[in-house]
């Protein structure tokens, strides 16, 4: 329990708009819960927890500005301050769950995103921007995937093999595009051979089909599932579309082939 308390008073430190641990150092932490003899030696030691604060907080802010610089942008230019407002808010009443610096902006777009959504004075695809900017930067930095396993010509009863790394994105807005306008998008988001992250638009059933592929369903199965799903015929006209999508992510080296 001592350890308990003295970990949530730091986190309020950290976080908290105004913590009000300078004035009265004592108080701040006996108001906390903290245990007599925690507070008896942090008043002993060097006064760091200010320096502690402007450390943690540099760091989450740093890599959220990283990951979301576009979005920022956007927001303050509707709202002037409101990013940071945002990330503000954030640390006081969420904060980091994370043990992973990197994963910080996902949580805060967690937070974010719905009082986004209700606040006016932002572009109505505020969150969905972020949300693919997001996604950009993640499959843009994310690690050299290792050699791909064995793979063989694409049949109907093997699960496909895919180039890693890749996500499907579901939108409301078409954030991708210079002009956007509120409709329903599926993109696929993978990085080609110079290692650039690339935007594919998909149709609805093309999207369930890859859902299905990338769980690891063979790929009839995987049409099957996606045409039921969706209230798709499984007819001739949906067969060649399937193939025109196998061979263009083969072109773009998305499709390795499939699972020998």
């Amino acid at each position: 329990m001592s350890v308990d308390r003295l970990q949530a008073a730091f986190a309020k430190a950290c976080f908290a708009r105004e913590p009000g641990f300078d004035a009265d150092l004592r108080a701040f932490l006996a108001a906390q819960g903290v245990a007599k003899e925690d507070v008896e030696a942090l008043l002993a030691a060097p006064r760091r927890l200010g320096l502690y604060r402007k450390l943690i907080r540099h760091n989450v802010v740093g890599v959220i500005d990283a990951m979301l610089p576009r979005t920022r942008e956007k927001i303050d230019a509707a709202v002037p301050g409101a990013f940071d407002a945002t990330i503000a808010a954030f640390l006081e009443h969420e904060g980091p769950r994370t043990a992973h610096l990197r994963d910080v902006p996902g949580e805060l777009l967690a937070f974010a995103a719905p009082r986004w959504r209700k606040d006016d004075r932002l572009p109505r695809w505020t969150a969905d921007y972020a949300e693919l900017e997001l996604v950009d930067f993640v499959i843009g930095v994310a690690p050299r995937p290792a050699p791909p396993p064995p793979v063989a010509d694409v049949s109907a009863d093997r699960p496909l093999v895919f180039a890693d790394p890749y996500k499907l994105v579901r939108l409301a807005w078409s954030v991708h595009e210079d002009t956007i306008e509120e409709r329903d998008v599926t993109l696929l988001v993978y990085r080609d051979s110079e290692h650039r992250t690339r935007f594919l638009e998909l149709t609805d059933l093309a999207g369930r089909i890859l859902e299905h592929l990338f769980a690891g369903a063979p790929l009839g199965g995987a049409m099957v599932s996606a045409c039921q799903a969706g209230g798709f015929a499984l007819d001739e006209g949906v067969l060649a579309g399937a193939a025109r999508l196998l061979a263009d992510l083969g072109d773009r080296g998305v499709l390795l082939g499939a699972r020998a």
